[in-house]
């Protein structure tokens, strides 16, 4: 978070875990923060909400990411925008080729549930 933090965006990526969190930054994002599992926990959601205008949710293709994913997005919409994107069934971010990614983070637009099209 503190990395996340550092730079200058309005706008951070919310991933699981660290692998996750490792590639997203590899592929270019420098706003990339990882939840250590699928639950947002308040002082977690206090420290984006303080430092981010923009959360982009970008959690496992899994029951337990779509879960997270409609859990924690509506609790920090009062406060924030909010994208969602949705993976393919049983992918996780972490699998995903960099190029990917970027073209993910690229399409889907505020307040939007997009399922992630990661086919070239």
């Amino acid at each position: 978070m503190h990395r996340a933090a550092a730079g200058m965006e309005k706008t951070v990526v919310v991933v699981e875990g660290f692998f996750d969190c490792m590639k997203v930054h590899q592929a270019g994002v420098r706003s990339v923060v990882g939840l250590m599992g699928s639950v947002l926990h308040e002082p977690q959601r206090q420290a984006l909400l303080a430092r981010f205008r923009q959360v982009t949710l970008l959690m496992d293709g899994d029951a337990a990411g779509r879960k997270a994913s409609s859990v924690i997005a509506p609790t920090l919409r009062p406060r924030c925008s909010v994208r969602v994107i949705l993976l393919p069934d049983g992918v996780q971010p972490d699998q995903l080729a960099e190029k990917d990614i970027g073209k993910l983070l690229r399409s889907s637009t505020n307040d939007d549930y997009q399922f992630g099209n990661i086919s070239s």
